[in-house]
């Protein structure tokens, strides 16, 4: 597979709402309006993955990701692959393509449910950004819903050769960041905010 990665354009990003709506839980996403107003307002980006096959050009999958300047990390927050293009690898060269798009990130944080007993999606999820080389933070971290809040587990994907922790202030800081620019819109936030503390050792 002959991948490549490209700024997503408005009508891509019309495909790409209508497959999240299909791969993400409803209160996970925002309203296509939120995202139109981050990508004209702040470092936002949405990234398509694309794949020449016999002269033809497929998308097989895309990363909304915002990059927190001030600190220089990413929170990638929506990755998927298109059904058709599942188990072919797919996923591991978006992430490989994630550090050439943002050479001096020095990672990524990465939002995950909390792998539960039974539940196989999530444990494998788990296990694929692990294989990569995230690892958990020790914070106690809630995504907030339209209505109410997830509680996950937060990652981080270290992009820099040797870097295996993330200092505890550095990573509060940019979660503050974050809340106050992509999550803004939510009433209850500010709250929210709040509650994410860093776990006893």
């Amino acid at each position: 597979m002959s991948l490549y990665i490209t700024k997503a354009t408005d009508t891509d990003f019309c495909a790409i709402y209508e497959d999240m709506q299909q791969q993400f839980p409803y209160v996970e996403i925002k309203a296509k309006e939120t995202f139109l107003t981050f990508l004209c307002a702040t470092d936002y980006h949405i990234w398509l993955a694309k794949d020449d096959q016999d002269g033809k050009t497929q998308n097989v999958g895309y990363m909304l990701v915002w990059l927190d300047k001030v600190k220089n990390l990413l929170w990638l927050e929506y990755i998927a692959v298109f059904k058709e293009y599942h188990n072919r690898g797919v996923g591991s060269q978006m992430l490989r393509a994630l550090k050439e798009l943002y050479p001096k990130a020095k990672g990524c944080f990465l939002e995950l449910e909390k792998a539960e007993p039974g539940v196989e999606n999530i444990r494998r999820r788990v296990a694929f950004y692990t294989r990569k080389g995230a690892f958990p933070l020790n914070i106690r971290y809630f995504y907030p819903q339209r209505t109410g809040a997830l509680e996950l587990d937060l990652y981080f994907l270290p992009f820099k050769p040797g870097l295996h922790s993330l200092p505890l202030q550095e990573a509060m800081h940019s979660i503050r960041n974050a809340y106050h620019t992509l999550h803004r819109n939510v009433p209850h936030a500010r709250d929210l905010l709040r509650r994410i503390t860093p776990l006893a050792a």
